[in-house]
């Protein structure tokens, strides 16, 4: 499993030799085991890193653990260099060679699947489970006391055959309980959703269980809810992370839809929104992107100063900041999501978005 602590140390390693980055889909519905490991050498074929090419086979082929549904595999043999990742959600597969690892899947995949919270709820309780990257963190639960149903009337509470009950079927007491329920469970659920570092939440039950838990909920959790699941408290593990990953994925086009236009009318307006390459790259520099947007199929070339790394898409003859030489580099867009995600900055890969797909890259910025 990709940990953050591994993601780091990707982030920050950088090599005097290249590195060979590869991303390889392992679903089997794509085919069997053989079917894969063709795909694999095809993808390596035109690569001329000797060493590192068969450092990937050998691991692909005699130790990897066949589970997942992708791995991704970075390799760096002249510095000793080497890691693999299985990963539970499917990637396209690729290969990229560069003098760090090449993140930019990565971050796509957090940003897709990253920090899922998922309760499931009812008059009683809640089953709350955290997800990260297609994969199940933990689970817990909650169950309180009993909510007794009980019908009020007949002939000792009635006054010409009609009950004097202003709520049939509920009784006052079992009001109260599912009160005390409600904020014992959604106490619980904040203590979860706090320590799991949940950024999405999902909610699964009835209507009424659902409006009556979010409502209880203390409203900046109740502003990280994104969607609800048809599912019941006795749901699988397999089904709540299936409908998760379907809800959550409709849920994020629309959030970043809506981000995509606040980025584009702040641009437009010279405010706190930056679009276009160049004026990207210059935002990431002087640290003022917050969010940057990336579409996901969006690559360009640019310029890195040898000397202190200034980033530009525009050739040049030297540094204007310290007059170090410019090399080449693939794919400018790659090390600005490096850049923001090494600051703390959040990464949307956006898919999918005409408007998105118009300007190739830009932010949210701090100021």
């Amino acid at each position: 499993m990709l940990t953050d602590q591994a993601l780091q140390e990707l982030l920050s390693y950088a090599s005097p030799d290249p590195v060979l980055s590869v991303y390889l889909n392992t679903d089997m519905t794509e085919g069997n085991v053989e079917t894969l490991k063709l795909n694999l050498r095809s993808l390596l074929k035109e690569i001329d890193l000797t060493e590192d090419k068969e450092a990937i086979l050998k691991y692909f082929e005699h130790e990897r653990s066949w589970t997942g549904r992708s791995i991704a595999m970075f390799s760096c043999v002249s510095q000793d260099f080497f890691r693999a990742y299985p990963l539970s959600v499917p990637v396209h597969s690729r290969v990229h060679i560069a003098e760090r690892p090449y993140v930019r899947p990565l971050a796509n995949i957090l940003d897709a699947y990253g920090d899922y919270g998922v309760a499931l709820v009812d008059k009683q309780g809640a089953r709350l489970f955290s997800f990260h990257m297609g994969e199940l963190i933990e689970q817990e639960g909650i169950l309180g006391e009993e909510v007794r149903h009980t019908k009020r009337g007949g002939a000792s509470s009635s006054v010409h055959g009609r009950s004097s009950s202003n709520a049939p079927g509920q009784t006052r007491q079992s009001q109260t309980v599912v009160k005390r329920n409600l904020k014992e469970t959604s106490e619980f659920a904040s203590r979860f959703f706090d320590e799991k570092h949940v950024r999405r939440i999902l909610i699964g039950g009835t209507d009424e269980n659902v409006a009556q838990f979010q409502a209880s909920l203390p409203k900046a959790w109740q502003s990280l809810i994104v969607g609800n699941l048809s599912l019941s408290m006795n749901a699988n593990q397999k089904d709540v992370l299936e409908q998760a990953i379907i809800v959550g994925a409709k849920a994020e086009q629309k959030r970043e839809a809506k981000l995509v236009k606040q980025m584009v009318t702040a641009a437009a307006k010279g405010a706190d929104g930056v679009v276009k390459l160049e004026e990207t790259l210059n935002a990431v520099r002087e640290g003022r992107v917050q969010t940057l947007m990336v579409d996901e199929n969006f690559h360009a070339p640019g310029q890195k100063c040898e000397g202190c790394g200034y980033l530009t898409s525009q050739e040049a003859d030297s540094c204007p900041f310290c007059g170090g030489t410019f090399i080449e580099i693939p794919d400018a867009a790659e090390l600005a999501v490096r850049r923001v995600m090494v600051s703390g900055g959040e990464v949307e890969i956006v898919r999918d978005n005409a408007e998105m797909e118009s300007v190739g890259i830009g932010g949210l910025l701090r100021y």
